[in-house]
């Protein structure tokens, strides 16, 4: 057993090390293409089996939820207070650079609140020993999304960055800069997750930013450029609080790490740090009012759009509230404001989903609400909504990262993001369409994990009809966007030919894996949800058995059940198709006068050799010829986004004073 919890600590290193070696060498070697697909193979590698592993050797190479405490001399926490100051340093230097007055004010408020915060004497810098690494259950969970999707994700951007290379701007940075932030982004995020020492926390916390500030911007462009110094921006005001918070936590003798913070005594640490580390995991998470930076970030390459979405940069905040929450739950007003905030985000971002043609924005207010619904139920007093938070955050990485791949790929190939283009979709991108279709109706459908935990959110609601209003309404919101977006890509006319789709064999990859993984993933969600998440909800509340047993009771509906009932109505309609769709059936539509022709028919005779009008144009009054479209309704007519968004986000604001109102007046 010794020799095994050695070798945690040398794969942890590993992992965190490794990633952002093989991503300079990137940099520096990456415009030699077999050399760079050498180097992005072996970070897959490293990543994928790394995080595995890791994951299994803390939990002592059973199935035993033990906690995995690394530690090292005292002077290890001076090694990652460096690397805090450098990564500040280059934050600061960057401002600079681009001339931004608060971005540079924000740097310097950091390293002020880093420099005084460590020279404070605390029992912690007195010992001979710290932990600076400690993996949990939670750690765990997102270990396991950052080196699954992650690596997918890195696999998928390997014909993804070759075709975009063919098409990007003047101005875009070389694939090596890329891959570069790319690969080092996962070391960083798994080195965040496991992170005990504030430092260490708030080192790699820093360097996940300036990632994604490179990476926003990495195609150039003024409009890229602004995106990229927004989410620099409110991250860097993100990072203020987050260090405020710590510095707060350590005058307040509340020691220098996550594990002293539990262990302190509850009456000499107030709700200020708690409302400062809340409000950071906020900016991190993009939730309302710091939404912006995330909807920016859809001008950078879909892999970048993927990794901060799915696996990596917005998982970090939620990570956070999950972290800290369970030790504050004696403030009922200030966790009620916490539900709030997170349930006014997920009920907010899923409306303004309803208005959005791109599919792109749409996955990104679906990604802020889904987020808000994590915040949501971390602030609810109940394991069943920490229990749905902990689900949500591991299903929703996987179907997340799959549309955000297919959604790239379809781009690429049709040259549009627009959901509206998107008609007919099995018939010109089958395989694309399929994996598409499954990572929607896994987002809303049984027996998928993301329907049980909104469920189970609304069931813990029950007794708060405040936040079930919000709960209950962005929930629909879920369901009319999602649904308008499937029956759009299904929604096809006459054609002749079914093109064949020339896929490469890396995103096929890609995409297979995430598609197989959500459905073996709903196969098990009942399981999974009483093996994992349950025990975990169990450590957080461990005085409330008899909520357990209820959690229990309202988990154990037989998923088969659900998923053979699906499968039966897949079967059914698959036969109906055999027998039914078949050429001679086909009609064209009524449109209130006799059909066209196409010019294309009209040219190539050959094409319509049956004679019959295939097109969608018909001949009205005067014979003059009119276009049929068919179009989903986005509300565009009755809702202003720019103005919508303004009022959430004003409420949003006085959300987030009544948070820092309730940790004042429990300062008196």
């Amino acid at each position: 057993m010794e020799t095994l919890l050695k070798m945690t600590d040398w794969t942890l290193g590993g992992l965190i090390i490794i990633p952002v070696l093989l991503g300079t060498l990137a940099f520096f070697f990456g415009g030699r293409e077999k050399t760079r697909l050498a180097l992005i193979w072996t970070a897959v590698a490293v990543v994928l089996c790394g995080g595995i592993l890791l994951v299994w050797q803390s939990m002592g190479g059973g199935l035993s939820g033990d906690v995995r405490e690394l530690s090292a001399p005292a002077f290890w926490a001076e090694i990652g207070f460096v690397l805090e100051l450098a990564v500040l340093l280059v934050i600061g230097v960057i401002a600079v650079k681009i001339k931004h007055l608060w971005i540079s004010i924000f740097a310097v408020l950091q390293l002020g609140l880093a420099i005084t915060g460590h020279c404070l004497h605390t029992g912690g810098a007195e010992a001979e020993s710290m932990v600076l690494f400690r993996i949990d259950n939670l750690s765990r969970i997102l270990l396991l999304v950052t080196s699954v999707v992650g690596s997918v994700i890195l696999v998928f951007s390997i014909s993804y960055m070759k075709e975009h290379a063919k098409h990007a701007p003047p101005t875009a940075g070389s694939v090596g800069r890329f891959y570069f932030f790319f690969i080092s982004f996962l070391g960083f995020m798994i080195g965040l997750v496991t992170a005990n020492n504030f430092s260490f926390f708030s080192a790699f916390w820093e360097a996940t930013t300036l990632c994604s500030y490179a990476l926003i911007g990495q195609d150039g462009g003024d409009a890229r450029k602004i995106n990229a110094t927004r989410a620099l921006l409110i991250n860097s005001f993100g990072g203020v609080l987050l260090l405020g918070g710590i510095f707060i936590l350590k005058v307040m003798g509340a020691g220098s790490d996550f594990q002293s913070m539990f262990a302190c005594n509850r009456t000499a640490v107030t709700l200020l740090p708690a409302v400062l580390l809340c409000l950071a995991a906020f900016t991190k998470s993009a939730l309302f009012p710091f939404q912006s930076w995330l909807l920016g970030a859809m001008v950078a390459p879909t892999p970048v759009s993927a990794l901060l979405h799915a696996a990596t940069m917005v998982k970090a905040g939620v990570y956070l509230v999950l972290r800290i929450t369970p030790i504050y739950y004696e403030y009922p007003t200030f966790m009620m404001m916490l539900a709030f905030s997170g349930a006014f985000s997920f009920a907010s971002a899923a409306f303004l989903a309803c208005l959005q043609t791109n599919a792109k924005k749409v996955l990104a207010y679906s990604t802020i609400s889904n987020l808000g619904l994590v915040v949501a139920c971390a602030g609810i007093e109940s394991p069943l909504a920490y229990a749905a938070g902990l689900s949500i955050i591991t299903f929703h990485a996987i179907s997340k990262g799959l549309l955000f791949l297919c959604v790239g790929r379809i781009e690429q190939q049709i040259g549009s993001r627009d959901i509206e283009h998107m008609d007919g979709m099995p018939f010109r991108m089958f395989f694309t369409t399929i994996t598409a279709l499954i990572g929607m109706m896994s987002m809303l459908l049984p027996p998928f994990g993301m329907l049980l935990s909104k469920w189970l959110a609304i069931e813990a609601t029950i007794r708060s009809p405040f936040l079930l209003v919000f709960l209950v309404t962005g929930s629909a919101f879920t369901v009319y966007f999602w649904a308008k977006w499937i029956g759009r890509m299904q929604m096809t006319g006459y054609h002749e030919h079914n093109p064949h789709e020339d896929i490469p064999l890396t995103m096929k990859l890609s995409l297979g894996t995430l598609a197989v993984l959500i459905i073996v993933t709903g196969v098990f969600t009942m399981m999974i949800f009483s093996d994992v998440f349950t025990g975990m909800a169990a450590e957080a509340f461990p005085n409330l058995s008899g909520a357990m047993q209820s959690m229990e009771e309202q988990t154990s509906f037989p998923a088969w059940l659900v998923l053979g009932c699906l499968v039966l109505g897949g079967l059914v309609s698959l036969l109906c198709a055999i027998f039914y769709m078949k050429k001679s059936n086909v009609r064209p539509p009524y449109l209130c006068g006799e059909n066209a022709i196409t010019i294309e028919e009209e040219l190539n005779p050959e094409k319509n050799p049956d004679g019959m009008k295939k097109s969608y144009d018909f001949y009205s009054i005067a014979g003059r010829v009119e276009h049929a479209a068919f179009s989903g309704y986005y509300f565009n007519s009755f809702f202003n986004e720019a103005q919508i968004t303004r009022y959430m986000n004003w409420i949003a604001w006085l959300g987030v004073i009544v948070l820092v109102g309730c940790a004042v007046m429990n300062m008196n």
